[in-house]
């Protein structure tokens, strides 16, 4: 293993060789050199594009646009190297526009010249414009109150098997408040969101939804939040009541027995309901047509948040009487 004092006389000796001072003469000379290229190289113009952020201040707070300010443009400038590099390591460049200067009676005109003037603001008076992203910016704002509408939600919804949607979607807020610079909003009594398409649900979720645009008209807000309530299904015995339907006044049906059992599924929330929600009935008119003393039971009607209702009989017994 080689020492630390053989080591340091090692390095001693190549740094006073002739060939270290050359290649350390060399690499200075390189430095010197790429110094002067890049100095060189940034004297002359060149071109570049900038995501530059659009701020509009000092609006009032009484004022809403109807269309938002863009949040950003894209300009394209020709300056020498030096100037496009400063520009380029600008922390977030800006262009900031004073509302008062550009608005009048509802409107928030930002001409060619105008835009053109910003630019050049921010970026320096010899900068050369070669393109902006837009060549205008005219905005619509109101000073109104605004009206607020319902929000009716659409939905294409599913629940996953074993549950149930308990109840209709709604948005957590129930209305949003609507403007315009016309009597646009004077027709609008609500609003619609997008449709929201979810399937396989298998607990009360929430979910953010934009809410559908009207031309020339802003809504605030334009995304709400939806609740769509899922429940486990549960299984569910009872009794229900036998109906008879078709008699004729001067006659009646006595049936044995009244009620029969029934089987079904609801949500758990309703688990605890004495009431069965099921309704059974027969016809009358298979009095005519059956032979025997027996009418079929049928399901008439059940809520929509009974599931899978099943009969466990499929007749009862039945006495004619005449009045």
């Amino acid at each position: 293993m080689i020492g630390l004092g053989k080591m340091r006389d090692w390095l001693s000796r190549i740094v006073k060789s002739g060939g270290f001072h050359n290649a350390l003469v060399f690499l200075i000379f390189v430095v010197i050199a790429t110094v002067f290229w890049i100095v060189i190289t940034l004297n002359d113009s060149v071109t570049d594009t900038f995501r530059v952020k659009f701020r509009v201040d000092n609006v009032p707070d009484s004022v809403t646009f109807i269309t938002d300010p863009p949040h950003e443009i894209h300009v394209t400038l020709r300056d020498k190297g030096t100037n496009i590099l400063r520009s380029g390591v600008m922390r977030d460049p800006t262009v900031n526009v004073n509302f008062r200067d550009y608005a009048h009676s509802g409107v928030f005109r930002l001409g060619k010249t105008d835009l053109n003037a910003v630019i050049k603001q921010k970026f320096g008076s010899g900068v050369q414009i070669s393109s902006i992203g837009l060549d205008s910016l005219r905005l619509y704002y109101t000073t109104e109150p605004g009206k607020r509408v319902p929000v009716v939600v659409r939905v294409d919804i599913s629940a996953a098997s074993g549950y149930i949607i308990s109840g209709p979607p709604v948005p957590v807020e129930k209305s949003v408040r609507i403007y315009s610079v016309n009597s646009a909003t004077d027709t609008v009594n609500h609003v619609y969101t997008e449709r929201l398409v979810k399937r396989n649900l298998s607990a009360t979720s929430y979910f953010d939804v934009k809410v559908a645009p009207i031309a020339n008209v802003r809504i605030v807000p334009s995304v709400v939040r939806v609740e769509i309530p899922v429940e486990p299904l549960v299984r569910k015995e009872g009794f229900a009541t036998v109906t008879a339907e078709n008699v004729p006044d001067n006659e009646s049906l006595l049936l044995f027995p009244a009620k029969v059992p029934v089987e079904y599924y609801v949500p758990m929330s309703v688990f605890s309901d004495e009431t069965v929600p099921v309704e059974v009935s027969v016809d009358y008119m298979e009095t005519r047509l059956r032979v025997g003393n027996k009418l079929g039971v049928r399901l008439k009607s059940y809520p929509e948040y009974v599931v899978n209702p099943e009969l466990k009989t499929d007749s009862v017994e039945y006495t004619l009487v005449r009045k």
